[in-house]
């Protein structure tokens, strides 16, 4: 771990959109290859969401992070944890192909009815650039290792 954030509130809409909120930090650590920003976020502090309202409004909470702190953080830089109670989860962050603005001047190019085949690099895909999504089925629990410098 090379950096870690003091915690900070955030709010989002419930799913009935009252407003709700819940804390998070970001966390640089650095393994052999590259360093990457984790975005943890807590989801067991009172007065805290139920876990279903949490769940809907992650993509919400993601993209709003990134907007005010991780814009032009390349996109397999950033990983998404949430600690609820002591169980650290991991949550893959995906992106929508579609939205990555393709070079060129779009308004010359001619409209197509088809698909057209397009090389992204994940170099490219930065915060800020386009939408952020957490794959909640892709879940999985962090490494002892990860838990114990979150703690």
């Amino acid at each position: 771990m090379i950096y870690k954030s003091a915690f900070k509130d955030i709010i989002y809409p419930a799913q009935n959109r009252e407003p709700r909120v819940t804390q998070y930090r970001i966390v640089l650590m650095k393994n052999s290859r590259l360093v990457r920003a984790i975005v943890h976020l807590v989801a067991n502090q009172p007065p805290q969401p139920q876990p279903i309202e949490l769940d809907t409004a992650l993509d919400v909470i993601l993209n709003r992070i990134i907007g005010a702190e991780l814009i032009g953080v390349r996109h397999d830089c950033v990983r998404l944890i949430v600690q609820a109670d002591a169980q650290f989860t991991e949550y893959p962050v995906t992106f929508n192909a579609l939205d990555v603005a393709r070079p060129g001047n779009v308004a010359s190019r001619p409209a197509t009815t088809s698909d057209q085949p397009i090389h992204i690099r994940s170099l490219d895909v930065v915060g800020g650039s386009v939408a952020f999504y957490v794959d909640r089925e892709g879940g999985k629990p962090v490494s002892p290792g990860v838990a114990g410098m979150l703690r």
